[in-house]
């Protein structure tokens, strides 16, 4: 459900509001300047018309609706809007999924691995956490071993976070690989400069 939500509505105004105010955690919302409210949350641009302070009103009715946000009160003109743990957990899941890494023009010549142990137990995160790497263009050396060019120390830090896996995966940075030319082949990286 999670999911399809995001998928449908990643650019929607719905979730530019939760992500504003996940960052912000509670925003109080001056109902005598609406345009306030709108100048508080990260990733909206300032409108001048009733028209968009009435589509960023209903779409903050739809995340209370929905139990993403929880709209506290509305006394002395205004609302006071904080952000629930549904809601926190679909900003998480939005940042994973819309998650890239970056490239650089030319190769330090240091290759970033991750390496992992989950037990048994933690089998759907082991997987979901394997498939998301497959997905970011990590290549699968061993398996429970992924290698990947470029820096990507937050993300995987994030992704360890995100898929409950941190005490099972350890980030490393080396220089010397025995299979470099395999691995440069697989990236069409050139010499490191």
């Amino acid at each position: 459900m999670i999911r399809r939500m995001i998928r449908r509505k990643k650019n929607s105004l719905a979730i530019k509001i939760l992500k504003g105010i996940g960052y912000t955690g509670l925003v109080f919302l001056a109902a005598s300047s609406p345009f306030f409210g709108l100048n508080m949350i990260r990733g909206i641009k300032q409108h001048n018309d009733r028209k968009a302070w009435r589509k960023f009103y209903e779409s903050l009715r739809y995340l209370d609706r929905r139990g993403y946000v929880k709209i506290l009160d509305r006394n002395d003109g205004g609302i006071r809007v904080k952000i629930t743990h549904k809601g926190e957990t679909i900003i998480k899941e939005l940042d994973v999924d819309l998650m890239e890494l970056k490239k650089q023009d030319s190769w330090d010549g240091k290759w970033r691995l991750i390496i992992f142990d989950v037990p048994t137990t933690k089998n759907r995160n082991r997987l979901a956490f394997s498939g998301k790497l497959k997905e970011l263009g990590f290549i699968m050396v061993q398996k429970s071993v992924w290698a990947y060019p470029y820096e990507c120390y937050e993300e995987l830090i994030t992704l360890r976070k995100f898929y409950d896996i941190e005490k099972y995966a350890t980030y490393l940075e080396v220089s010397h690989v025995e299979d470099e030319l395999d691995w440069r082949g697989r990236f069409n990286l050139k010499n490191p400069q």
